[in-house]
């Protein structure tokens, strides 16, 4: 069973982490969690941090991914290998990280929601990871990429992470160059500035209409947030 300690922060997250929990309970597969969510101080906006530690995960991950539906957006880290960043059509945003073997630190800062057998357990850091498909992520575009800074970027602002946020727009901007878009008029806002340039790639390229809903949703709470904060 679940264990019952989790708040959750919107309906959609209770439903995701309650799919993925009853697959890794059937699949015999260990199952953590990180971030503000285990730490209970996470908003309807945050990412989900998840673990899956199990053998043979490299034929499970694309049930995985498809557990709450077909995301919207996909992505597959380099460095480390092994996470996929995904965004669902509801906007919910998942950091899967699927592993081999989680090393004993790790262990003890993560919220455990499924048994870790001890021999998934390494003492050192040189953790054990798959290698999914990188090929999938290689193959993606640049501003493909700059659009999940730009997801990351927004939900950190909306959870009252402005630090983090205005952190990801750098980033942002120091990409503009090579998506050759340049001469973009900034208020030096983040609400402003986040909407701008990503109006402007969906102006140059060829963003799908899935994805600028998700990103609408979203915008559209910036006055809902200002509102909030200006009381």
């Amino acid at each position: 069973m679940i264990r019952s300690d989790i708040i959750y922060p919107s309906s959609n997250h209770k439903v995701y982490i309650e799919k993925v929990y009853g697959y890794c309970s059937k699949n015999n597969l260990a199952m953590l969690m990180k971030g503000s969510l285990a730490n209970n101080n996470s908003t309807k906006y945050s990412d989900i941090d998840l673990i899956v530690i199990g053998e043979d995960l490299d034929e499970k991950i694309d049930e995985l991914i498809l557990i709450h539906g077909k995301p919207v957006m996909i992505n597959f880290t380099e460095n480390p290998k092994g996470i996929v960043i995904l965004i669902y059509e509801d906007g919910l945003s998942i950091d899967l990280d699927v592993r081999k073997t989680i090393s004993s630190r790790e262990l003890n800062e993560s919220k455990i929601l499924l048994d870790v057998k001890e021999d998934f357990i390494v003492s050192n850091e040189e953790v054990l990871r798959y290698d999914l498909n990188s090929n999938l992520d290689s193959n993606k575009p640049l501003w493909y990429r700059v659009l999940r800074l730009i997801h990351k970027g927004t939900v950190k602002y909306l959870s009252n992470k402005t630090e983090s946020a205005y952190n990801f727009l750098l980033e942002i901007k120091e990409n503009l160059i090579d998506l050759e878009i340049c001469d973009l008029r900034f208020d030096d806002s983040f609400e402003g500035d986040i909407e701008i340039i990503f109006n402007e790639i969906c102006n140059k390229y060829r963003v799908s209409i899935d994805i600028q809903k998700v990103f609408k949703r979203l915008f559209d709470d910036f006055n809902i947030i200002k509102d909030y904060r200006n009381q």
